[in-house]
């Protein structure tokens, strides 16, 4: 292999080690700029004035009207794929539990909103009427059954708030319809902010997988996702067309999305301590909450206004979200999304004829190697070609050492003579790393990867196969075992025993050889945290290529 062949390998080396970490995120949605509009501008028309502002600080709460009158209830409601408990304290939803799914230990049940003591609970109305921490209001429960429950109060202004839920069967969404009566001889001009998320379980690091989101109508029947990191938070986003907004792990989201379509005014996303102070810690470790604040509306006198809500709380699931307009946007895959469709469809109609995706993704690859087959051996042909060359080679570095235009010259009409391609050693691997990078995006956001077993000790295709933790680190690695990448490393080693070598003779291309053995190890270190089912891919890839290797490796030799 000549030094460009090198130097293309390396390039190809270095991009896979830096994509996810910094490549990707170029590629990922920005943060939401925290923007102020001011009326004089929306009636002229004049361009925005984006500018950032803090996001506002809970006021003072108001001495609370005693209700000790209304006792403290639950009431439950379910159907077959929800478990929802409500609390008349604020009218909120307090747990959910999705009957469907286990959680992250596949252990038990998964608790998507966890029954925990805390100061917000989706849904509650949190302030209107210039009152605050009205989520602690007391509700009187009017009406309830196994599906729907209907709470009431009057608010000290002649303001009746009726929070109707109703759970509709085979759905991962309540029906929410907010009504505020006007019993009062004068017109009420108001808004309210309500709890669209708060306390969305964990399903790995909080602070690379759970963010708060919202939709934001783009026209023409597209929606752009917004999201917001713990470590941005807290955050404001008076985005003009937000049509939803709620928060997300990996594989779940819970979604507050109105009926009106122009009712929110803006969203909040941030944590509180007990102090009731902005609280970044608790931001980070996914204890936030993401407030939906409506624009402000009239009520006639002795009249009632009427918004309706679906809040949806279930898994990122292609043929779930599409049952709810604009929900979609909640599954991307980045900039490979269309390629990563593509191999996520392909895996699924393995699936249903051999359910299980370890074998989809082995099924995968053989097509892949297939398909590149022509590539690989026409490859591996003009590097043998290149071995049998190197003394022609080293004669005319010898012959024409005072002249190198001609000496390259003179090498282009012997490498065009016999058919050699210097760079096509590297030009599979570049090939395969689009669908390498669309691949590892499938497996690590796809909800059909999460708890997906494959074989053995590999018990989900979408985390690292940790045999064991070892009760000692090792720098970098950390102290979990995994065996797929060490399995992958000596598979690594072995093609290379397959591979043309460096001609003896040529000190410079066996120092380049020598340079390249450490390239499995760098792959080990790339693979190591990754999905174990992208490993069990470039392990199969490489398995092949030895196999492939040998294969051409006999034919090479029958040439003349």
């Amino acid at each position: 292999m000549d030094k460009k062949a090198l130097i293309a390998m390396i390039i190809c080396g270095i991009i896979m080690l830096l994509y996810y970490p910094f490549i990707l995120p170029l590629f990922s949605p920005k943060k939401a700029k925290v923007t102020e509009e001011t009326k004089e501008e929306a009636v002229l028309g004049k361009p925005r004035e984006i500018k950032t502002v803090e996001a506002p600080k809970p006021l003072p709460a108001l001495p609370a009207k005693s209700q000790t009158d209304i006792p403290a209830k639950e009431v439950v409601i379910e159907n077959a794929f929800v478990r929802m408990i409500w609390t008349n304290e604020g009218a909120a939803l307090k747990s959910v539990k999705l009957k469907q799914f286990k959680d992250a230990e596949a252990k038990n049940i998964l608790d998507l909103l966890k029954d925990v003591n805390t100061e917000y609970h989706p849904l509650a109305i949190e302030s209107t009427l210039q009152k605050t921490n009205l989520q602690r209001q007391r509700y009187t429960i009017s009406e309830q059954s196994g599906n729907k429950v209907v709470f009431t109060t009057t608010l000290e202004e002649g303001i009746n708030l009726i929070k109707a839920i109703t759970l509709p069967p085979d759905k991962y969404h309540v029906d929410v319809d907010i009504t505020l009566e006007n019993n009062t001889d004068t017109e009420v001009s108001t808004s309210y902010s309500i709890i669209a998320s708060s306390m969305i379980t964990h399903e790995g690091e909080p602070s690379t997988d759970m963010a708060a989101v919202a939709g934001v109508d783009l026209g023409n029947k597209r929606t752009k996702l917004v999201r917001m990191a713990p470590k941005e938070l807290p955050s404001k986003n008076e985005s003009v067309g937000i049509v939803w907004a709620g928060s997300t792990n990996k594989y779940f989201s819970t979604i507050l999305k109105p009926a009106p379509s122009d009712l929110v005014a803006s969203i909040h996303a941030q944590a509180f301590d007990a102090q009731g102070m902005i609280s970044q810690e608790k931001a980070e470790h996914g204890d936030f909450m993401v407030t939906l604040q409506t624009n402000k509306f009239r009520i006639l006198p002795h009249e009632a206004v009427k918004h309706g809500y679906i809040y949806f709380v279930g898994p990122k699931k292609e043929q779930v979200l599409e049952q709810y307009e604009t929900l979609a946007v909640l599954l991307s895959y980045g900039w490979l999304t269309v390629i990563s469709k593509v191999l996520l469809t392909f895996l699924n109609a393995v699936h249903r004829v051999i359910p299980n995706y370890g074998i989809s993704i082995i099924v995968l690859t053989i097509i892949i190697k297939a398909i590149l087959f022509p590539l690989t051996r026409k490859s591996q042909v003009s590097m043998f070609r290149m071995q049998q060359l190197q003394p022609m080679i080293n004669q005319l570095k010898e012959k024409y050492k005072h002249d190198k235009q001609k000496m390259g010259r003179e090498q282009m009409m012997l490498f065009k003579k016999y058919g050699v391609n210097p760079m096509s050693g590297c030009l599979p691997m570049v090939l395969q790393l689009p669908v390498f990078f669309a691949l590892f995006r499938t497996l690590q956001l796809s909800f059909e990867m999460r708890q997906a077993p494959f074989m053995f000790w590999i018990s989900d295709l979408s985390r690292p196969d940790t045999l064991l933790l070892l009760p000692f680190s090792i720098p970098f690695l950390g102290n979990a075992l995994n065996i797929l990448p060490l399995i992958m490393t000596g598979a690594s080693f072995a093609q290379m025993k397959v591979t043309p070598k460096a001609p003896a003779a040529d000190p410079q291309a066996q120092a380049q050889q020598k340079m390249m053995s450490f390239m499995p190890i760098m792959f080990a270190f790339i693979l190591y945290h990754m999905p174990s089912g992208l490993t069990v891919y470039w392990t199969t890839s490489t398995i092949f290529s030895i196999i492939e290797g040998i294969v051409i490796r006999k034919t090479i030799k029958k040439i003349k």
